[in-house]
């Protein structure tokens, strides 16, 4: 567990494991949720395809790695 101290202007630092372990880098939007008393965070996909990828189905995670290609492509 990882614990973090909320500064004077309200801004939360996250630990350099955490944001390792999510892939957050500067830039990166994210999602806060409140449940009870606990705060659920999680990175918003930056584009459709990345959030295509993230699914964990392998027919979603493969349209979005040939819709990659083909952008990659183009350029």
């Amino acid at each position: 567990m990882a614990i973090s101290t909320l500064s004077k202007k309200s801004q939360l630092v996250l630990p350099a494991k955490i944001r390792r372990q999510l892939g957050i880098e500067p830039g990166d939007r994210l999602e806060l949720e409140v449940e009870g008393d606990h705060v659920i965070l999680r990175k918003v996909p930056r584009s459709d395809v990345e959030a295509l990828g993230q699914y964990r189905s392998s027919l979603w995670a493969g349209l979005a790695r040939e819709l990659e290609t083909a952008r990659a492509e183009c350029n």
